[in-house]
């Protein structure tokens, strides 16, 4: 279950790339968004309803100039507080244009576990200052640098929005740079072509599918245990991620309450 919230988050993070994507200038995400998530534990022929995320999208004035302001929550769903509570909080605010991050903050509660993250993002030195505490852990403040372009685990997901993947080919692998849980890292991503998802209202709807490649874990099953699917549209909405892991699987779907939604096949 610690794994919910970050296999939204945090499995279509980053890339850079054998060569780097591009980016489509002439498109914006839509701001205000307000994006809703199932979250389903699938084990053979069996479906169970785990949890619930919820992400939205504004803009803010920052420093005087016009920014982004992504925040995101998920939470285990209450019957299943006696086995395992979860709750985590995201939020991030990027430059507007380039997405570039200015700040980042996560809160979750664990099993009665509560971790406090806070990023700030120095664009001129290359250089994140980190504060992290935790319920059972003395708090830490530290400065980390890094080189080129890099996202948090939030604004990596709209980053990948704004791609153009017409100059993507099957197959190819691609990286950037990102930072997750107070570590600079770069996460490999394969291409994996066009696809259609079938919505609760029986609409095969375009998409746009992506594995995301997960070596050495011990939670994850094989080297490329993560799938994902964005809406082939001008909103490259994060429709479904489906994660293999060591029992079972964990399948996130979309839910536009109301208009076109997905679920369990």
């Amino acid at each position: 279950m610690k794994q919910i919230a970050l296999i939204i988050l945090a499995s279509v993070l980053s890339w850079t790339a054998t060569a780097q994507p591009v980016a489509d200038t002439a498109y914006k995400l839509p701001a205000p968004e307000k994006l809703h998530y199932d979250v389903y534990y699938k084990l053979g022929n069996i479906w169970i309803k785990a949890g619930l995320a919820n992400f939205s999208t504004d803009t803010i004035v920052e420093d005087s100039t016009k920014a982004y302001r992504f925040m995101a929550e998920g939470y285990s769903l209450k019957k299943y507080d006696w086995i395992f509570r979860l709750e985590d909080h995201y939020k991030s605010v990027t430059e507007f244009n380039s997405l570039y991050p200015i700040r980042f903050e996560k809160e979750n509660t664990e099993q009665g576990v509560w971790v406090h993250t806070i990023y700030r993002f120095d664009k001129a030195a290359s250089e994140v200052s980190m504060y992290l505490e935790s319920t059972d852990k003395d708090p830490v403040s530290r400065k980390v640098q890094y080189s080129g372009f890099i996202t948090d685990a939030l604004s990596a997901l709209y980053y990948l929005r704004t791609w153009n993947f017409n100059h993507f080919a099957i197959g190819d692998t691609v990286r950037f740079t990102t930072i997750l849980d107070g570590k600079i890292f770069e996460q490999p991503i394969i291409y994996m072509g066009r696809d259609t998802l079938q919505s609760t209202n029986h609409t095969k709807v375009p998409m746009i599918k992506l594995g995301a490649v997960v070596a050495n874990s011990t939670f994850f099953r094989g080297d490329s245990a993560i799938e994902v699917w964005l809406t082939d549209d001008a909103y490259r909405r994060l429709t479904k991620v489906k994660a293999k892991i060591v029992v079972g699987s964990i399948v996130v779907y979309l839910n536009k309450r109301g208009l076109e939604s997905f679920g369990p096949e």
